[in-house]
């Protein structure tokens, strides 16, 4: 979600910028504020989740969530669908194999879209990798690109997500971000459908500490941080652009 009380629609490989040293995002923004950035917000979702031209179950097939490739029902497209997109991302990026494309096109996560079957299967196998921790590794972790494999806090921080996104038996009052990695265990999921977060706000809060925990983000590098400025109907941007301002004036008083 931004400060104009919108949030994503497409969120997919092609749709993130992340910028190197030297390169600026969209804004102006560099890799010393952002680690990246969305772009192609033309057609996003309002606030509520149901204002938007496009159907609900728009999106990349290879990144959307699970639910969304079914013929369920839904009422609104949520900040939790969102953020399923973001983990498919992750999944797929920690999977490519830049020099071997054949090796890559194999991987079950990638098969089953490059086959370009029916939506309807690859949300089934989807679901079956994501909900089921030995499948999950089997189909999905397994075949990561080595500097992933061997990244046990990377590996450590997809369990977490896949649980919180995925596990039925999740409660946020059992989500405690050190968990992870004191216990070796992942935190757990919310129900699909809540009352009092129909929006599905506090799966994407604790994706996002689990993300944070693991970058080693705080305070204003921080995506936590940043949800909290728009709670308080604040632009992150503005404080941060106030905030540097203030910092250029000090360097420079103290030469």
């Amino acid at each position: 979600m931004n400060s104009a009380n919108e949030f994503f629609l497409d969120i997919s490989i092609e749709n993130i910028m992340v910028p190197v040293e030297g390169s600026k995002l969209t804004g102006g923004l560099t890799y010393k504020r952002r680690r990246g950035t969305l772009i192609d917000w033309n057609l996003c979702f309002t606030a509520d989740g149901t204002a938007s031209d496009r159907s609900f179950r728009s999106g990349t097939p290879a990144f959307v969530a699970p639910i969304l490739l079914e013929d369920t029902p839904i009422a609104r497209r949520t900040l939790g669908h969102d953020m399923e997109s973001f983990f498919a991302v992750i999944l797929w990026i920690a999977s490519l194999n830049y020099e071997d494309e054949t090796a890559f096109r194999a991987k079950p996560l990638v098969d089953v879209v490059v086959e370009k079957k029916p939506t309807s299967d690859i949300a089934n196998a989807k679901m079956r990798w994501f909900r089921l921790p030995k499948d999950f590794k089997k189909s999905i972790t397994d075949h990561f690109e080595e500097t992933y494999r061997q990244d046990h806090g990377f590996l450590r921080c997809v369990r977490a997500v896949r649980r919180i996104l995925y596990e039925e038996d999740y409660d946020e009052e059992d989500f405690d971000e050190e968990a992870p990695v004191a216990a070796g265990e992942e935190p757990m999921m919310l129900e699909e459908t809540s009352d009092d977060d129909p929006m599905k706000e506090r799966v994407f809060r604790a994706c996002m500490a689990v993300f944070d925990n693991y970058l080693g983000d705080e305070g204003r590098q921080s995506g936590s941080y940043q949800l909290e400025k728009i709670d308080a109907g604040e632009d992150p941007e503005e404080l941060e652009d106030e905030s540097d301002d203030e910092s250029t004036s000090s360097e420079v008083h103290r030469a």
